[in-house]
């Protein structure tokens, strides 16, 4: 059996892409995830409580990112709250 390669090597270049186009591009980013975010929270505050019980999180929490800033992380928000709730919950029940 005869082995051929061929290879080609080609120098990679890339464009170098504007400040301006960067910061654009940057920023539609940012609006992008913060709107998927956003519907996030919006499909959230649609479950009922035992539902949110259950991701360890309360009407209140649900609330409470809908009305801050619309950039604002809303999903490290309530992943901060609902492992501290269930922190408190773990130490409330144990029996050293």
């Amino acid at each position: 059996m005869i082995d051929r390669r061929m290879e080609i090597e080609a120098p990679a270049k890339r464009r170098q892409v504007s400040g301006l186009l960067v910061h654009v591009r940057n920023a539609a980013a940012r609006f992008a995830r913060a709107w998927q975010n956003r519907r996030a929270i919006n499909r959230l505050s649609e479950l009922d409580d035992h539902q949110l019980f259950d991701m360890g999180l309360c009407r209140s929490d649900v609330q409470a990112v809908r009305s801050a800033s619309f950039f604002s992380d809303a999903g490290l928000h309530l992943t901060i709250v609902a492992r501290e709730r269930a922190r408190r919950h773990v130490r409330q029940c144990r029996s050293d």
